[in-house]
């Protein structure tokens, strides 16, 4: 699996600002001159703008610089100027693309992830000034963006907003495949078979706490280890409290009774703040991405909602006080942040789970007898998980449609589950990644996942609405331009008010404008 650990680009839909990574491209002039949004995303703008390590910035001796408020923790954000008179061609943003992607490896410390993360918008694609060239700029960038992610050893992602702009993007390494992923060490026959049950709108993240683990969330372990550090101990009860083999629900009994001698609801209150990250990795976008109807999660974060807002696609989250009139929904099984009685996390809340929310168990099973279920970052050990499944599989008499990303060679999971669900297993054996190893096994096979996702999505893309827009009218196949021409010709012989004359109008929406 060598390949697959090589540096990858990835492209994912979603808020850059929202995005944990080791540094993000801030798009400016050598005045400091840019869109209000970008403003808002950095703490001391006005100062950092006459900050003397900008200086040079300004002088236009140099064209990236780290904006020095984000230097303290979190993303570094690097200014990176467009060209300052404008520019006729989409090469001549690659001298800046470039110094930007040297300035953040220059500010790369540590990181979490096998390799660092940075990150960039479609860079001189609307104020920059290259509205009407968005699709050259964003074929260009994305050549240039695989090499230098090979010469500087990091993984690069693009965060578009934009649909259209998503699109084009996926469209583009569907041409270069071979360019674009490691086919090689990747299943092509998983990637084609999810991308398709996506298509079809039947595949349905079922979601764990290993997707909040790239923004910094703790793993069930680490959690029980950050509420202990959250009272007075001693030495023999932290003991006692962390030893391996005590089951963690048990573990976090002991831990709600001594919160809760301090203060009704600290408990709950603690882990909340525990588990609330600000900013989501290549995950929950990705999984949010798939555009199912559904999706379920044993998560207390919001991460899922903010990727799924981001993308212009908000979910309506069950259970909660205001629903909302969304048409896509997030079931959180176990609880959330933004209601810290809800959590699920001792055995008596598990144990009464069925007597207060037997209906959200119904709607899981509903979702497994009619939709095919993607397990990410779940191990399959919870309680609940084996008693929906066992329900659902005497109800239909037959296996139940799933697959399971697992980060770790369990043959015993394999065995019990086998004839049950189809397992992609993203270990590496010949390094030694099987089990629960020491080091940075998970971390890299996690990476993998992400990169076998991002392809799933490439894959899956049956987004067109890049197809009437004059931005991307030169980056159009002469199919694509055939196809535009037909779609102007009809919505332009569509009049009327009548509901047929709607009817069609609604099904060329997402062909654009």
């Amino acid at each position: 699996m060598a390949d697959l650990d090589a540096p990858h680009v990835f492209v994912i839909r979603g808020d850059i600002t929202h995005l944990e990574c080791d540094a993000w491209m801030l798009p400016t002039d050598w005045r400091f001159a840019m869109h209000p949004g970008w403003i808002d995303a950095i703490p001391q703008w006005g100062e950092d703008a006459v900050h003397p390590s900008t200086a040079r910035f300004r002088s236009r001796d140099v064209l990236a610089v780290a904006m020095p408020s984000t230097l303290g923790g979190g993303p570094v954000a690097i200014a990176t100027a467009v060209p300052a008179q404008g520019f006729a061609d989409p090469s001549d943003l690659l001298p800046a693309f470039r110094e930007f992607v040297r300035a953040a490896v220059a500010q790369v410390r540590t990181t979490s992830r096998p390799r660092p993360l940075i990150a960039l918008p479609a860079f001189g694609t609307r104020n920059g000034g290259g509205r009407l060239s968005t699709g050259q700029i964003l074929r260009a960038l994305l050549d240039e963006s695989r090499e230098l992610a090979a010469l500087h050893e990091v993984d690069i992602a693009f965060v578009l907003r934009d649909a259209g702009a998503y699109a084009l993007m996926q469209r583009l390494r569907r041409e270069s495949d071979a360019a674009s992923w490691p086919w090689a060490q990747i299943d092509r026959h998983e990637v084609d078979r999810l991308a398709a049950l996506a298509r079809s709108n039947q595949l349905v993240p079922f979601m764990g706490a290993g997707i909040s683990v790239g923004a910094g969330a703790p793993t069930w372990n680490q959690l029980i280890e950050r509420l202990s550090d959250g009272i007075q101990l001693s030495p023999t009860e932290r003991i006692h409290l962390l030893d391996p083999e005590r089951d963690t629900l048990d573990q976090a009994a002991w831990l709600r009774l001594r919160y809760e001698r301090e203060k009704p609801g600290a408990f709950a209150e603690a882990i909340a703040r525990a588990v609330d990250m600000p900013r989501y990795g290549l995950l929950p976008p990705m999984l949010s991405a798939l555009g199912s109807e559904q999706a379920v999660t044993l998560n207390y974060d919001r991460l899922f909602e903010i990727a799924a807002a981001d993308q212009q696609s908000p979910r309506r989250v069950i259970p909660g006080d205001d629903h909302g009139a969304f048409p896509r929904w997030l079931l959180k099984m176990h609880g959330s942040v933004d209601d810290p009685p809800s959590i699920v996390l001792t055995r008596d809340d598990y144990l009464g789970f069925n007597t207060e929310r037997a209906a959200l168990s119904a709607l899981v099973k509903a979702t497994l007898m009619t939709r095919h279920l993607l397990f990410v970052g779940f191990g399959l050990r919870d309680d609940h998980f084996y008693e929906i499944v066992h329900d659902v599989r005497r109800a239909i008499g037959g296996a139940v449609p799933g697959t399971v990303l697992t980060l770790r060679t369990d043959p015993l999971a394999t065995d019990v589950w086998g004839d049950q669900l189809a397992f992609v297993d993203f270990a590496d054996p010949d390094a030694g990644d099987v089990g629960d190893p020491a080091g940075g096994a998970i971390p890299r096979a996690g990476r993998r996942l992400e990169i076998f996702l991002d392809a799933v999505l490439a894959m899956a893309s049956e987004e067109y609405s890049y197809l009437l827009s004059p931005a991307f009218a030169s980056s159009l196949s002469a199919d694509e331009r055939d196809m535009a021409d037909l779609v102007r010709r009809v919505r332009a012989s569509v009049t009327g008010e009548s509901e047929l004359a709607s009817a069609l109008r609604r099904a060329l929406a997402p062909f654009g404008e």
